[in-house]
């Protein structure tokens, strides 16, 4: 108990990589106890890779002078020992280098591990809970999805108010083709506004949020302002949608559709009607929780 509770006060854990994917990690150095959330399993999941190295820094003749006082404060060290102070060192300092220094930091580091991974579950049940009763868009007029891209082009998917297909299309926009995909989106976007009710109202564009987002914004402002088409642009999150877009049932109810142009149509479900569309997808790859492939289903 003692050895437990000072180790709490003065364990600190230093880690060292040479993997990029970790610099923030190379050289640190942190406070057990006073270790966030994120860094604990950042720092776990760096080990279990093989990529971080972690050591406990701890001064050890501190802690064998705590070891020594209290034995000596409870009354615990045997008469014999008393006028052998080096026999009794000895043995405390064996006690702490080979037993109780691993043991004690293993235990603390597992504790520490147990409650980064509880408040990360807590985390993701949260949110998951928050994403999944989102209140549905369901809008009366269809809607442009775009799934971002660079060499592979923007996915365009054209869905009527109840989610199914209209269109489908790849845009192509980087370098010398960025004429031209502005021409094929302001195609799309006249012809998802000829399928609404009311050429006023602005088209709804479900956009994700993913690489070459950006990119697809400015492009797709760019040629609403040019064909005087005005627009709605919705960031949707897209986790998940390419995992799910080569699930069977995907590849069921699209068979003729590569998994790209599912993944767009998945987005812009997801903006018609998240619980409809998010139940799809397996909990792991929705980008809800912390280091969510890391904690136990258990």
């Amino acid at each position: 108990m003692v050895v437990t509770e000072e180790l709490q006060k003065y364990c600190r854990i230093k880690t060292s990589t040479s993997d990029p994917k970790y610099k923030n990690y190379d050289g640190f150095s942190g406070h057990l106890r006073h270790l966030k959330d994120h860094q604990v399993l950042a720092i776990r999941r760096g080990v279990q890779q093989k990529l971080v190295k972690m050591t406990y820094d701890i001064d050890g003749p501190k802690m064998e002078g705590c070891m020594k006082y209290s034995l000596r404060q409870g009354n615990l060290v045997p008469t014999r020992l008393t006028r052998r102070q080096d026999l009794l060192n000895e043995g405390i300092h064996d006690a702490w280098t080979r037993l109780l220094r691993r043991r004690g930091t293993t235990r603390l580091w597992n504790e520490k591990c147990k409650e980064a991974q509880d408040r990360a579950c807590q985390v993701f049940e949260d949110n998951l809970r928050r994403a999944l009763l989102a209140p549905p868009r369901m809008p009366s007029t269809p809607l442009l999805s775009l799934d971002p891209g660079f060499q592979a082009g923007i996915k365009c998917a054209i869905l009527n108010s109840n989610g199914a297909v209209i269109q489908l299309q790849t845009v192509k926009f980087l370098g010398n083709d960025r004429d031209r995909g502005s021409k094929v989106l302001a195609d799309l976007l006249l012809a998802t506004q000829s399928k609404g009710k009311s050429e006023e109202k602005p088209v709804l564009v479900a956009l994700g949020n993913g690489h070459g987002s950006q990119e697809s914004r400015i492009l797709i402002q760019e040629t609403s302002d040019k064909s005087n088409i005005p627009i709605d642009i919705q960031l949707v999150n897209e986790a998940g949608a390419s995992v799910w877009s080569v699930t069977e049932a995907a590849k069921d109810e699209f068979p003729n559709e590569p998994a790209s142009a599912v993944a767009a149509i998945s987005l812009g479900r997801r903006l018609q009607n998240p619980l409809h569309e998010l139940v799809k997808v397996p909990p792991r790859s929705l980008g809800l929780g912390m280091y969510q492939h890391d904690l136990s289903e258990s």
